[in-house]
């Protein structure tokens, strides 16, 4: 049974309610994320304290889960009707996350006349339209490079790290023949999940060689710079230039491997560079643009932000989202993260006092096209895995290039009836 108050009773407690202070009727909003995972240093809980002190009429739960589980909570949370309310996202998410509607457009918040920062100055590739749609916003940018150990590369005979696809064949066969357990490149593909090592390795070799796997939201794996891209990779396999098991071989160990000595080349985002040079300082280490075969463009990967369609306090989501890109705190984002930020207009800040490495990423990528595509893809999670599938075939020598782009193909097609 519904009660009803009296008029008296309800104009008593709404005066009460107005007496009440701000702190007592705050709107709380919660950020899910595997951003502060990544930085012990608690830096992510005093930029939320700080947030919570310039705006005292909202408090955010910050809650931290590793990267491996974000999107399943995200998933798992909108079918039980709950969720947080700011998303940390991976633009691979994106096609499988409208699908099942979990986000806020945000064209209407970028346009507002007061927010902190310029729409045009962000990072571009998480902006871009879905169903004439922008759903995220960057919060940083990890442009994808290539980490040279110098000491293998020069004790291979060479004086420069490669620049060109045939410069990278040649040097990394040359370092694999060095024995004593060196390999030329590690290559990621295994199927332990996530499963991305082709999103890694494969993508930044395809867009420094011109090629894309989406025609726009269609799947395109099968086209001739793709085959030509595989092509690649099945000589860089047959040369002995890549490690040993590429099969089962994951990231985090090809990363390993790399900081131990053991590997010549490493294609992986930059941010990788200060784990590189805190652990080994000894390593004669730089980091150059991924080798081209004729094309300028590069993979960038970054930390997105998004609202949750299901929540019930959007505005003060919409307020903190604001304050992560106004440029004094982004910047701070981004040296946190030893990232390039997402809004530009912070890059002179970070530039100021960021480490050598930070500084040549900003210099060898700026007039390089920045691609990313697997926000576009048809479910990302399913889509690694099988795209991952098809190229261990190839290496494994069961299945040509050409046969490998289209089996791809044709079970992205199905992932989309």
């Amino acid at each position: 049974m519904t009660r009803h108050l009296p008029a008296w009773a309800l104009a008593a407690a709404t005066s009460a309610a107005a007496l009440m202070p701000a702190s007592l009727h705050a709107a709380e909003i919660e950020w899910l994320q595997w951003f502060a995972a990544e930085n012990t240093g608690g830096f992510y809980e005093e930029l939320v304290a700080d947030f919570e002190a310039q705006h005292p009429d909202i408090t955010v739960k910050l809650v931290t889960q590793p990267f491996g589980k974000v999107r399943e909570s995200i998933v798992t949370d909108n079918a039980i009707g709950v969720g947080s309310d700011v998303l940390g996202l991976n633009m691979p998410w994106t096609t499988e996350f409208l699908e099942i509607g979990i986000l806020e457009p945000l064209d209407d918040y970028l346009a507002r006349d007061d927010n902190s920062f310029e729409t045009d100055q962000l990072v571009e590739a998480p902006l871009g339209k879905i169903d004439g749609k922008t759903w995220m916003v960057p919060l940083n940018a990890f442009p994808f490079v290539m980490h040279v150990n110098m000491g293998l590369v020069e004790q291979a005979g060479f004086d420069a790290p490669p620049s060109s696809w045939d410069a990278l064949a040649e040097q990394a066969a040359a370092i694999s023949a060095l024995g004593d357990g060196t390999s030329g490149l590690g290559m990621p593909f295994s199927s332990q999940p996530p499963s991305n090592g082709p999103i890694l390795t494969f993508l930044p070799l395809l867009y420094a060689n011109g090629g894309r796997i989406m025609d726009g939201t269609t799947p395109d794996f099968d086209n001739p710079k793709v085959v030509e891209t595989l092509e690649f990779l099945q000589q860089l396999e047959q040369s002995g230039a890549l490690a040993p098991g590429a099969a089962s071989r994951t990231g985090g160990v090809d990363l390993e491997e790399f900081i131990a000595g053991r590997t010549g080349f490493l294609i992986s985002p930059g941010v990788h560079s200060s784990s590189i040079t805190s652990r080994n300082p000894e390593l004669d280490y730089t980091l150059v643009r991924v080798p081209s075969n004729g094309a300028e463009a590069y993979r960038v990967h970054g930390w997105e932000i998004g609202i949750s369609a299901d929540s019930d306090n959007k505005e003060a989501a919409w307020t903190f989202v604001d304050y992560l890109l106004s440029p004094e705190v982004n910047a701070r984002v981004a040296k946190a993260s030893n990232a390039l930020p997402g809004n530009l207009a912070a890059l002179d800040t970070v530039r100021a006092d960021a480490d050598a490495t930070l500084v040549k990423q900003m210099d060898i990528l700026s007039g390089d096209t920045p691609v990313e595509e697997m926000r576009q893809s048809p479910k990302a999670a399913a889509s690694w895995s099988l795209m991952t599938e098809e190229l261990q075939s190839m290496l494994r020598g069961d299945q040509t290039p050409a046969e490998a782009a289209s089996a791809v193909q044709a079970r992205w097609m199905d992932l989309i009836q």
